[in-house]
């Protein structure tokens, strides 16, 4: 009977971390299938002793390796707002409000833009990113230098 509930809590915590992908649960699971085998020969405070040193020592030391693993290297970057006000950008796609269009790349990240003042802005011109709207850029033509 002690075998079924080990064998069901290591299910359900393995199954749940599947709906919440926080790479938490599944040591529990595995620690509880640790504790499932050992029922076989041990008793319950055995059983228990093993399921929170066996889950511990996953969670301690290979949790952080699996989440360093699993993180995919195309996922987009994350970047803070404030770390682009101010800065230099290229435009990739001309900027024409009547047209709708206008992309520029800062970073390595290509933006939708738009101009302060409505004006338009060529291929190959620099502008000066003055804030962020949503998901795209509003921009103001870079002055000679």
């Amino acid at each position: 009977m002690v075998l079924v509930f080990w064998i069901f809590l290591g299910a359900l915590m393995c199954i749940t971390e599947i709906f919440i992908p926080t790479f938490f649960l599944f040591w529990f699971g595995l620690g509880a299938f640790a504790a499932a085998i050992t029922s076989l020969f041990a008793d319950l405070i055995i059983q228990i002793v093993v399921f929170i040193v066996v889950s511990a020592v996953l969670v301690i030391f290979t949790r952080p390796i699996a989440l360093k693993v699993l993180q995919r290297k195309d996922s987009p970057r994350q970047i803070s707002i404030d770390e682009i006000i101010g800065k230099r950008a290229l435009v990739i796609e001309p900027i024409d409000v009547e047209k709708n269009t206008g992309k520029v790349k800062i970073n390595g990240d290509v933006w939708r833009a738009i101009t302060v003042d409505n004006s338009k802005v060529m291929i190959n011109d620099y502008v000066v990113i003055l804030k962020v709207e949503g998901t795209k850029l509003v921009v103001r033509r870079e002055e000679n230098k």
